[in-house]
């Protein structure tokens, strides 16, 4: 069995270095072909928001070259191209780890019964997520608004999303940070002490 075979001693070792970085690892792809390429896809962990730091993924890019270099216990000894990228706007939710990244996100999301939705992510509790549905802007940029009878706040349980997918987004609300926080006090309210 090559090292390619098995990849358990490539991702102990990645996720020591990446941890170091402040990121983890997403997933390992390998393609084949005359060198085979090895793709590691990092992120922030899921209870950070924003994106991974470009020269903190190349920096854990380095370290992982070097690593791979010295050791052909990792990838083998045979020349393989190692690349270190972070997931992409385009990836698929599919994990609940996903979605908790994807925390005030906007999002496109079709449900089981094929209805398809706009909405802001604001808060995932355990399996549902707490969304407010955003109509978007029409071909001349003014805003849209939401059906009559439409639920602008609206809890959806993971199970019931088949699709998912973070739409690109030149001006999130002024107001997001207020929107997580509020959505996060609703979520997991602290206990008041009696005086």
């Amino acid at each position: 069995m090559s090292a390619l075979d098995d990849l358990t001693i490539l991702r102990d070792a990645a996720t020591r270095v990446l941890d170091a970085h402040g990121l983890v690892l997403e997933d390992i792809e390998i393609r084949g072909g005359g060198t085979p390429q090895v793709r590691l896809i990092v992120d922030l962990p899921e209870d950070q928001l924003g994106s991974a730091d470009l020269d903190t993924v190349a920096e854990a890019s380095r370290e992982l070259s070097e690593m791979v270099d010295a050791d052909d216990t990792l990838l083998g000894a045979d020349p393989v191209l190692l690349e270190v990228t972070t997931p992409g706007v385009e990836r698929t939710l599919t994990a609940p780890r996903h979605f908790r990244r994807s925390r005030g996100r906007l999002l496109a999301l079709t449900t089981a019964d094929g209805t398809a939705l706009r909405a802001r992510l604001l808060a995932v509790d355990g399996e549902e997520l707490s969304l407010r549905q955003e109509p978007g802007r029409d071909d001349r940029g003014r805003p849209l608004k939401l059906a009559a009878g439409t639920t602008e706040h609206l809890r959806l349980p993971l199970a019931q999303i088949t699709d998912a997918r973070v739409e690109i987004e030149f001006d999130p609300p002024a107001d997001l940070a207020q929107l997580l926080a509020d959505a996060e006090a609703q979520n997991h309210p602290t206990a008041t002490k009696e005086s």
